[in-house]
């Protein structure tokens, strides 16, 4: 069990942005051990392995599977009815809590799956000097804060989607079953005690999720299950497919603090190709530059590989680089239609032409026939006229 990418991208950025912060919340315990211990006695039925040996012995299994080094004590809680397990964290034993007629509800191996779940809670925390509790408690901080920003908000919302679904992917390593895990994740979320997980696998494979989940502290449980299957039949590859789930990448709606990295990075990108368009060597245009910590090239007027920017873009993602694109060919105010036909090529290059032509005519004010002069031009640049 390693963590997911999203997880260690988001510490890294979160390690850079916040040091004192974070090297603070990772050294942090856990809950104070003596009123942990008052509250489980108070509110709970602790289950011990010689009165609930089978309960011990499918937990034992999981937290083997997993590579678990601390005690691990298993509860019931007295006061909620609906199914649920969760993790009570405190850095030196992993304590589990059932809620409900969850044990009732799961056979041993299901029992394993669901523990293995919550185990995996502990290990992400404890792993790496506890960098990644760390992240989730100033996550969690910022998120109490009005003041903060969305990116952000989205950020701590995506971090507890990628938590749980690394999670659920222990409880497929420690009992290798899709079925088993699928099928736990399925009684503790609808209190059933008879699910057919193979339907629910060929009723997740019709689920559109190109639009992302709209989950703020777990993922809909189909799209868990989606990503169990992933990681079941082609783990190399499901880490890029489960992320791409969580939202729409690079969307200026949703846009998350790797997003926002990513976007400047390419933004930058953008710029630093855009500056070698012919008539963009002007004092004006190296000031625009210089605000996105770009140095002018110089009017090399270079062909533009059609790679540069990802495919598919979110379309007001696509809007904002085509208005970039413009604020640099408008930029020197001496600039005029050959200036905007050298863009408007780039731009074709680059596959931003539709959004660029909107803003010819919408934000530049361009007449029809003016804009149907830029376009031919750009149409001759790109044949090789000059």
């Amino acid at each position: 069990m390693t963590p997911l990418p999203y997880h260690r991208v988001v510490a890294d950025v979160l390690e850079r942005e916040h040091p004192e912060s974070f090297r603070a919340l990772a050294a942090r315990g856990g809950h104070g051990r003596d009123d942990l211990e008052q509250a489980l006695l108070r509110s709970t039925y602790r289950l011990e392995a010689a009165a609930h040996p089978e309960v011990h012995a499918a937990v034992g299994r999981a937290a083997d599977a997993l590579g678990v080094r601390v005690p691990v004590e298993v509860y019931a809680d007295e006061g909620q009815q609906a199914p649920n397990a969760e993790l009570v964290f405190v850095p030196d034993r992993a304590v589990l809590l059932f809620s409900g007629p969850t044990l009732d509800l799961l056979e041993a191996d299901e029992l394993c799956a669901v523990a293995a779940h919550e185990l995996a809670h502990h290990e992400l925390w404890t792993t790496e000097g506890a960098r990644y509790l760390a992240a989730a408690r100033l996550l969690d901080a910022a998120e109490a804060d009005a003041r903060t920003p969305s990116e952000y908000l989205e950020t701590t919302r995506r971090y507890r989607l990628a938590t749980e679904l690394y999670a659920d992917r222990a409880a497929l390593v420690a009992t290798e079953v899709l079925t088993t895990a699928v099928g736990g994740l399925l009684k503790v979320a609808t209190g059933l005690r008879r699910v057919d997980p193979a339907a629910y696998l060929r009723q997740a494979a019709e689920v559109d999720l190109s639009s992302g989940s709209a989950g703020t502290t777990h993922p809909e449980t189909v799209l868990r299950a989606w990503a169990l299957q992933q990681w079941h039949e082609d783990p190399e590859a499901a880490d890029e497919r489960v992320e791409k789930a969580f939202a729409p990448s690079l969307d200026l709606n949703t846009l998350d603090l790797p997003g926002q990295d990513r976007l400047l990075a390419l933004t930058r990108d953008l710029v630093t190709a855009a500056t070698a368009v012919e008539g963009l060597d002007t004092p004006e245009v190296a000031e625009l530059t210089e605000q996105y910590g770009v140095a002018a090239a110089g009017p090399t007027y270079a062909r533009v590989p059609s790679s540069l920017l990802p495919h598919p873009l979110p379309a007001e993602t696509r809007r904002y680089l085509a208005t970039v694109l413009a604020d640099l060919a408008t930029a020197d105010p001496e600039s005029g239609p050959e200036t905007l036909a050298r863009m408007l090529a780039f731009a074709r290059r680059t596959g931003l032409a539709p959004e660029f032509l909107k803003l010819l005519g919408g934000e530049l004010g361009l007449s029809e026939r003016d804009r149907r002069r830029v376009g031919d031009r750009a149409d001759a640049l790109l044949s090789g006229g000059e």
